[in-house]
């Protein structure tokens, strides 16, 4: 965690340097010539300190940090929705100086607290939406499991489960609280599906608390922010689940039925999808194209432009402890280790 911190405080003097030094901004200039950038967002917060559940570090920004991200963008570059950015990519126009906002997952702070700001900048945005959970109880396993790991009584090693004492003992124990929990998180993401099922059954059964209710949106919640006009949805699966890690028709199911429920439910068909994760293969790529979507973004960062892989579509991800000031939030827009 100390060794984090003095990155983060070294990173941040060189972003107030260059930013102050005017060396940004050339950068901006060469670096945007017909090419343009999509940012990734998942959870605009008050306080993670306040959450009922575990929010990992690279999950969220703070409310204020959105504001002035996007006060930021509306002044300097022309903020454009997803489909209109890759329609203009596709024709063959220019795009310097544009850039496309995106949100994964649907979660409820989305609606409650990035939604006015983007209404208030007057900046439209697309969000990927993993439809099985809009208008549920449900949550994401890494929210689950995190708050299980929290209650020490509920698990140990020992537990009776060789799964999960397996699991665990790889965790180790000597970190940080904030630490472990990501690094469970981290770890249980390459482990399969059943084994991650396993792990969350056997914890279901030892704690007696139920995690907190509701921490996405309702279907009504996404119908108030198509009507504004600025926002459109893509596909997330139906389930999120990490797709090259089950069968074909498995995935396939996934993609079909999270089609069929934003087009149902919304009333437009969604033109583009959001890997869970960020995992994709050339099978899932044609898979998506059968569907009838026109492209799909990945976790990779990179700066989108002519030529760009429509089904492999870089963007940028955004969260706290790296995009907390504006320095480093361009820092993160134009240099690839930031």
């Amino acid at each position: 965690m100390e060794k984090m911190n003095v990155n983060i405080t070294m990173k941040k003097y060189v972003a107030d340097f260059c930013c102050r030094g005017n060396v940004f901004n050339l950068l901006n200039f060469y670096k945007g010539r017909n090419k343009a950038f999509v940012l990734t967002y998942h959870r605009v917060l008050r306080s993670p300190h306040e959450e009922p559940v575990f929010v990992q570090p690279g999950m969220y920004v703070s409310e204020d940090t959105f504001w002035k991200h996007a006060a930021f963008l509306k002044e300097r570059f022309n903020v454009l929705p997803l489909a209109d950015l890759m329609e203009r990519i596709a024709n063959g126009r220019s795009v310097q100086g544009s850039c496309a906002i995106t949100f994964d997952d649907g979660w409820h702070d989305t609606f409650t607290h990035a939604f006015p700001v983007l209404n208030e900048f007057q900046l439209p945005a697309t969000v990927f939406l993993a439809s099985g959970f809009i208008g549920t109880d449900r949550i994401f396993w890494p929210e689950e499991l995190t708050y299980y790991l929290r209650q020490r009584g509920c698990w140990a090693s020992g537990s009776q489960n060789q799964v999960l004492d397996r699991f665990l003992s790889e965790l180790g124990g000597n970190d940080s609280k904030e630490t472990f929990l990501d690094n469970a998180v981290l770890a249980l993401k390459a482990w399969s599906p059943h084994d991650r099922k396993e792990i969350l059954n056997h914890l279901r059964t030892a704690c007696t608390a139920s995690p907190p209710l509701r921490l996405l949106m309702n279907w009504e919640e996404t119908r108030q922010m198509q009507a504004s006009g600025l926002i459109s949805f893509g596909g997330h699966t139906a389930n999120h689940v990490i797709l090259d890690q089950v069968s074909q028709p498995q995935a396939e199911e996934e993609i079909r039925r999270s089609l069929q429920e934003l087009e149902s439910r919304i009333g437009v068909r969604p033109e583009f999808f959001a890997y869970p994760n960020g995992n994709f293969n050339k099978g899932l790529q044609s898979i998506l194209k059968r569907s009838g979507f026109r492209g799909a973004v990945t976790t990779r960062k990179g700066w989108v432009g002519e030529g760009v892989p429509l089904f492999e579509i870089p963007r940028i991800g955004m969260h706290e402890d790296v995009s907390r000031t504006i320095p480093l939030f361009f820092a993160r827009i134009l240099l690839e280790r930031f």
